[in-house]
């Protein structure tokens, strides 16, 4: 699966500002980075706007995304309100029919848990650029409110950063039939999540020279099997 990452504004549009002037641009790439991690950790396939605090239009992204064929368009943002008491994760989609409204549910549902935070729900919206002219499925997160000062603070933790990308990487390899590789494994095996409780690994060949060993698994990957590793 090949997914895009958009993390949201950048540069000269910091997006929007918290009371001590946190960056919503900053705190997204933050989060976004370590979801890339996750995703790549697990052989998904990631393309981004941007890894450095960079403006990029919003024709860009789209454009990019669509030129990539990417299966997926995700946009990490942070939200924002006059009300400074407002508080709550929500995902916007283009449509209810989008194939990305169910992964949306899934991904308000995990985050409002793991974060503790108020699920405001999947919303829909023809207004947003991202959203209307990429060709696959996209959907726009709102991770909470930079507005709440309980929610800025948090956002100085790493602890919480990490909560946020791991639940937001954890509901996308979900969808795909994967899961998060544990760090303190020592063997980061990718796991399919169907319904049987039955595994089965393969080995394809044994080598002296790993050059080898490579040339076979790149020639695996590209008849399709995508989760193919050297011992």
């Amino acid at each position: 699966m090949k997914w895009y990452l958009d993390f949201g504004h950048g540069g000269k549009d910091t997006g929007a500002l918290g009371f001590k002037n946190t960056k919503e641009s900053d705190a997204v790439l933050q989060i976004g980075m370590i979801v890339k991690n996750n995703l790549e950790k697990s052989n998904e396939k990631v393309i981004t706007t941007r890894e450095s605090d960079t403006y990029y239009s919003l024709d860009y992204r789209s454009t990019k995304a669509n030129n990539n064929s990417c299966d997926y368009f995700v946009s990490l943002h942070m939200n924002s309100s006059t009300n400074k008491s407002a508080k709550g994760c929500e995902v916007w989609v283009y449509s209810e029919n989008s194939k990305a409204y169910t992964l949306s549910k899934n991904i308000c549902s995990n985050l409002s848990n793991k974060i503790n935070t108020p699920n405001r729900g999947v919303k829909i919206s023809k207004e947003f650029s991202v959203l209307r002219k990429t060709k696959m499925p996209a959907l726009l997160i709102e991770i909470d409110f930079i507005s709440n000062k309980d929610v800025e603070t948090s956002l100085s933790s790493n602890q919480y950063i990490k909560d946020i990308a791991n639940s937001i990487s954890s509901s996308l390899l979900s969808f795909v039939n994967k899961s998060v590789v544990d760090e303190n494994s020592n063997n980061n095996f990718i796991v399919d999540k169907t319904n049987s409780t039955d595994f089965y690994r393969v080995c394809i060949g044994a080598f002296k020279d790993k050059s080898n060993a490579i040339k076979c698994k790149n020639e695996a990957i590209s008849k399709g099997f995508k989760d193919t590793y050297i011992l």
